[in-house]
């Protein structure tokens, strides 16, 4: 208990909301059935035969082919076709929890979501505990765990989302979409990589030397001849490759960020105040990123020019990108039923094009378009919630294990200067079997690890994984807003 403290008492709190509360409390249910979400009824063959003028015992036969693998579909007697250009009106329905809790990718929608709230939650109470009482140093902080915890969760459920691409045979383009994109990204990476710090100040370089003169201090120490651990440009290149496969999982989830945007704009008129909310959550990663570069963010802000004062302190400035951050996220969620209102309005777009084309379409068909629409809309959302949740948990990360600053602007942010001296390491193996000895070599072997995986690490570690995020999301939604503009009305 004393390693831990108080904060044990938090997670028992939280963990027990999560099982005594956790179906009653959840913002993920809300944001779908409590919101005003509206979804469209695809038309019955009955009135789709009214409509068409169809006799009731008049099907499609063995007439329709072409559709691999639907042939059974289109052999059944309840089959026929329609005219494209029938003026249908879709009834419209709220989406409700009975029928949502079935659709595909719904647990883990759920499950993401609200895990990352009491995550999220826990976070907030243990950063005031930090900030207004004296926490002993030995003290772990529990809420990093929940951190990891709901990283992990949300890169799993992105990856198992990704994965529907790569199976079968008719997601061929969008395969193929995510493996160049992932080779594009995977470049990025690479130039980002040698931007040296006095422009992008990522944290890279000076995690590496400060882990590489450390490890190799520890090394030595154990009697182990070392030049130290990993050479740079393999590091990087890592980096670089983990950076890539992160770009292959935001790749769609910013095309549909595109989409929606623009949908959400054209369904928004007359209402100017949204209208600005949706284009500042549009935009906020750019506004994100550029914070980073330093001749943009740290120097513009915190620099004197002239006889005028520094907008900021350096102290206040890292306070600045971290709230930024949390704005984004939150502007986000707040925007999220605006953006799923837009995908699900689709279904009558859908309809609205094919009105425009000639000849006829199977009843199936037509239905398809309407009711497959509802069907994907956990999925969209899960594509919309989990790379910022990713964002926003990197972020937190970055901010307690790499000191990237304060809450208030007060704490001035790990410093990535080294003074030139290292810290004497001892050997962790005890000389002796006696069971005291062997804990208190064991007590200064986790001594040591902590001097090696420094602040200055995680502040490198979690600095570029946040920025790259970010960077993501705004690559990802500018690609999918260039198609959207110009290769779609190609």
């Amino acid at each position: 208990m004393a390693i831990f403290g108080i904060q044990l008492a938090f997670s028992m709190i939280v963990a027990s909301i999560i099982s005594k509360l956790g179906g009653t409390l959840s913002l993920a249910r809300y944001l779908l059935c409590n919101t005003g979400l509206i979804r469209y009824l695809h038309p019955t063959d009955t009135e789709l035969r009214e409509m068409a003028g169809v006799p009731k015992d008049m099907s499609g036969g063995g007439k329709g082919k072409g559709k691999k693998g639907n042939k059974d579909d289109y052999k059944s007697p309840n089959t026929f076709h329609v005219p494209k250009n029938l003026d249908i009106t879709l009834e419209t329905v709220k989406v409700t929890p009975v029928e949502v809790i079935h659709l595909r990718f719904y647990s883990e929608y759920h499950w993401v979501l609200d895990y990352t709230v009491y995550a999220t939650l826990l976070y907030i109470v243990t950063e005031i505990y930090y900030a207004f009482f004296n926490v002993p140093q030995d003290e772990m902080n529990l809420s990093v765990y929940w951190c990891f915890l709901s990283l992990g969760l949300c890169l799993k459920v992105l990856c198992s989302v990704t994965a529907v691409y790569f199976r079968g045979d008719e997601v061929m383009g969008e395969r193929a979409m995510c493996m160049v994109m992932g080779g594009i990204y995977l470049l990025v990476a690479m130039i980002i990589l040698i931007i040296d710090e006095s422009n992008l100040e990522v944290g890279v370089d000076p995690a590496y030397k400060s882990f590489h003169d450390h490890a190799s201090a520890f090394l030595q120490a154990q009697g182990l001849p070392t030049a130290g651990p990993a050479s740079k440009l393999l590091i990087k290149f890592t980096a670089a490759v983990a950076g890539g496969m992160l770009g292959v999982l935001f790749t769609f989830p910013g095309i549909r960020m595109s989409r929606m945007f623009y949908d959400s704009l054209k369904y928004c008129e007359g209402r100017p105040f949204i209208k600005l909310l949706l284009n500042l959550s549009f935009v906020s990663p750019l506004i994100v990123v550029a914070m980073w570069i330093r001749p943009i963010g740290r120097d513009l802000f915190t620099n004197s020019f002239g006889r005028s004062p520094a907008l900021m302190t350096e102290e206040q400035f890292e306070t600045f990108r971290l709230v930024l951050v949390v704005l984004m996220v939150v502007l986000r969620v707040a925007m999220m039923p605006y953006f799923l209102q837009a995908f699900l309005n689709i279904a009558q777009d859908r309809l609205t094009e094919l009105h425009k084309e000639a000849g006829r379409i199977l009843n199936i068909d037509l239905q398809k378009k309407v009711a497959g629409v509802y069907y994907y809309l956990c999925i969209v959302a899960l594509q919309y919630i989990t790379p910022i949740l990713i964002v926003l948990h990197c972020t937190f990360l970055y901010k307690t294990l790499g000191g990237g600053g304060s809450w208030n602007g007060s704490v001035k942010a790990a410093d990535f200067g080294a003074n030139g001296t290292s810290p004497i390491f001892s050997s962790v193996m005890p000389d002796t079997d006696d069971v005291k000895y062997a804990a208190e070599h064991f007590s200064v072997a986790l001594s040591s690890l902590k001097v090696v995986f420094s602040p200055v690490v995680f502040r490198g570690i979690f600095g570029f994984l946040s920025w790259w995020c970010n960077f993501l999301l705004l690559a990802s939604s500018a690609v999918g807003a260039g198609y959207l503009s110009y290769l779609s009305h190609a």
